[in-house]
């Protein structure tokens, strides 16, 4: 090969190299831009991580603050269920009749009515006929006699004059009430239904329909507790002048609605009488307008501020405080701190509630030393916030969570306002509410008088009977045909 075709041969490779060079430099340019880009991305999707990791954290505690706050508003109505593994302790309190608890059945009747005298004609078995029994055992049942039968009654009620007043005058039958269609044992069974039953108004009408073949449709049943609750009215303010003379009292809230609307269902009793009132707000108005404005004995109620301001004694409700801490205890962020102070409040109570039932002074004797123990938990140094909380709630209470030491008979607890609230969730739950204000009130007034007749334990029927009935029978006399 000459020198000339060697010379060309090394120009054509090096033009080739300069080539291959120039597209290598452009690729590792193209590569640094895209680099230069991810590089950025990269800072800018770890800003937005960092970014993400702020918001998320913000996220997880107001999660934290909601799901502490849902907890204590469930915990106004509904007592949490046992701890699964309470449940699986062998040790535990099992359910029914304990070991030597004696029997609680029902005692046979002693008021025979009919008997009857039965006996086999062939053995079950095989069939064989059998001859006459000499000996006997005894059985006692009790049952209704079906069909019930409803009463028609036609009354001619005779139209007199009174010559001193100078008007017309008019008995009113027995067993009936002025301006209402059916009779008393209606308007009664009516009220049981609704309120110690606690059925909607659609199967109080069916259950007439299909017991007694008595047609009343749903607005005529509720007509009907309207004006039961105007009759029953003045009873409904006796039972609040009760209350206000209570040597103590509890009071609890739980949410309601009228018409769609968010209102409050509120309860005051004493061990024997109940009365329930909804109204349009939570504040402190209502339980001083309902306990008067100077309100005597002592207020038992859970934690609300709502009765900070009244100015009686008030004893805290230690099941409240227990509720809660217990609550954060059991939770798997718990610290040391709640774990330990959930323990030293149940051991308090435990000693409290026996202390409780001792003599009064004996009670009043402890009460500084008690005072002193609750004293100290407020000033304890808590790091935790789950403690903090805790202790927050007891500085609120201070000396309220030991008012029963210093009275006879008053609890330590507001269980009493809770079970007897209770009855009016069942109620709002099935009916979602009222429909109308009166609607409101009606069941206020209707509910607080049977709930009351329950409480002190009175024959509901009869009891009903002569607070409806009145005196509407005065001076009449009448004649069945």
């Amino acid at each position: 090969m000459s020198i000339l075709d060697e010379l060309k041969k090394l120009r054509e490779e090096a033009r080739r190299l300069r080539q291959e060079n120039a597209s290598a430099k452009n690729a590792r340019d193209a590569q640094k831009r895209r680099n230069d880009k991810l590089e950025k991305r990269i800072k800018q999707l770890e800003k937005e991580i960092k970014d993400l990791k702020k918001e998320n954290s913000k996220l997880q505690n107001l999660f934290s603050k909601i799901s502490d706050y849902k907890d204590t508003l469930v915990g106004m109505i509904f007592k949490p269920n046992k701890n699964k593994d309470e449940a699986k302790n062998p040790n535990a309190r099992k359910r029914g009749g304990q070991i030597g608890h004696k029997g609680a059945g029902k005692e046979s009747s002693k008021n025979i009515d009919r008997e009857k005298e039965t006996w086999l004609t062939h053995c079950p078995d095989c069939h064989r006929k059998l001859k006459i029994g000499k000996s006997f055992y005894e059985r006692i049942t009790e049952d209704i006699l079906l069909p019930i039968k409803t009463i028609v009654t036609r009354h001619r009620i005779q139209r007199q004059y009174c010559p001193h007043c100078k008007k017309e005058v008019c008995a009113n039958p027995s067993q009936t009430l002025p301006n209402f269609r059916f009779g008393i044992n209606v308007l009664i069974w009516i009220l049981i239904q609704k309120y110690q039953l606690r059925l909607p108004l659609e199967l109080i009408a069916y259950s007439f329909k299909q017991q007694y073949n008595l047609e009343i449709s749903i607005g005529g049943i509720q007509n009907i507790l309207h004006l039961l609750a105007k009759r029953l009215g003045t009873k409904y303010q006796r039972l609040i002048q009760e209350i206000r003379k209570g040597k103590f009292k509890h009071a609890d809230e739980t949410t309601w609605r009228i018409e769609g609307q968010n209102v409050w269902a509120w309860l005051f009793a004493t061990s024997e009488s109940v009365i329930y009132t909804i109204e349009e707000t939570r504040g402190k108005g209502v339980p001083q307008k309902i306990l008067g404005q100077n309100p005597k004995g002592v207020l038992v109620r859970d934690d609300y501020g709502g009765y900070a301001s009244l100015p009686m004694e008030q004893q805290s409700c230690w099941a409240h405080l227990l509720r809660v801490a217990r609550d954060l205890a059991r939770k798997e962020t718990a610290s040391k701190e709640i774990i330990d102070l959930c323990q030293t409040l149940r051991a308090m109570f435990r000693e409290l509630s026996e202390l409780n039932g001792k003599p009064l002074a004996d009670k009043e004797k402890e009460y500084p030393a008690w005072l002193a123990k609750i004293q100290a938990i407020i000033n304890a140094q808590y790091s935790a916030d789950d403690a903090k909380r805790v202790q927050t709630r007891i500085a609120n209470q201070n000396a309220n969570l030991l008012t029963a030491l210093r009275h006879e008979g008053v609890p330590l607890t507001n269980n009493f306002a809770e079970k007897n609230i209770r009855p009016l969730t069942v109620v709002r739950n099935i009916s979602g509410g009222s429909q109308s204000n009166e609607g409101a009130k009606t069941l206020a007034v209707n509910f607080s008088v049977v709930k009351t007749i329950s409480l002190k334990d009175r024959p509901l029927v009869s009891s009903l009977a002569r607070l409806l009935a009145g005196g509407n029978r005065k001076f009449a006399l009448e004649k069945t045909e």
